[in-house]
């Protein structure tokens, strides 16, 4: 890209409307000192020019920036996608809150949320990226945090399930050290309600004996 065009693309005043010196120096000092990361993306593919803010956030130059097609800064993962929201801003479309990830100098990537919208008698896109990986990080750290929640509760409700029983009446033991019989302990933790019967072996066991006794005793 020649340095003329890098100096001129995306000042062309309307029809009728010169740009004047004031308006310029306006501009100009608006592309200085944004926050933001203001841009003029041209039709084909390339940078016409970059805010001051794209330097101090991706570590490269202007004219490197410029020097390239955008898309090769754009994280790989994302170029698809990248690449098919640009061709709608360029067929009349907009992007609201697009997002994708750029590549700095030192071989990390920063998150980008992008507004643009299309000037096609210019054949240019201008845009807004607004630099959010801090928020991004923040977000995963959430998440994380919140699956370790959800892991240590889940350890929780694992060791609530190993209950305390005593290995000779086999009362269990709730969380304020009173023993209570399995039947009481259930009903009062669950909506479990019991019949009682008698199993074969505790028939043969208990039962059938006594009743031999009163046999006997009659």
């Amino acid at each position: 890209m020649s340095d003329e065009r890098a100096a001129t693309a995306g000042f062309r005043p309307s029809a009728g409307e010169p740009l004047t010196r004031e308006a310029r120096e306006v501009e100009d000092r608006f592309f200085a000192i944004s926050i933001d990361l203001l841009c003029h993306l041209g039709f084909d593919g390339y940078f016409t020019r970059l805010s001051h803010a794209w330097e101090r956030t991706l570590g490269f130059t202007r004219e490197a920036l410029m020097s390239r097609p955008f898309i090769e800064f754009v994280h790989p993962d994302d170029r698809e996608r990248t690449l098919a929201q640009n061709a709608r801003v360029r067929a009349g479309g907009q992007a609201l809150e697009f997002e994708n990830r750029y590549q700095c100098k030192d071989g990390s990537y920063r998150w980008f949320r992008w507004n643009a919208a299309p000037d096609a008698p210019r054949g240019l896109v201008y845009s807004v990226a607004r630099d959010v990986t801090a928020s991004k990080q923040a977000e995963a750290e959430r998440e994380q945090l919140v699956r370790e929640l959800k892991a240590a509760l889940s350890e929780v409700r694992t060791l609530q399930a190993i209950l305390p029983i005593c290995s000779y009446c086999k009362k269990i033991r709730d969380d304020e050290n009173y023993w209570h019989t399995v039947e009481s302990y259930i009903s009062r933790h669950t909506s479990s309600q019991f019949s009682h019967g008698i199993c074969p072996s505790c028939m043969a066991k208990h039962v059938d004996p006594h009743l031999e006794d009163l046999e006997r005793g009659k």
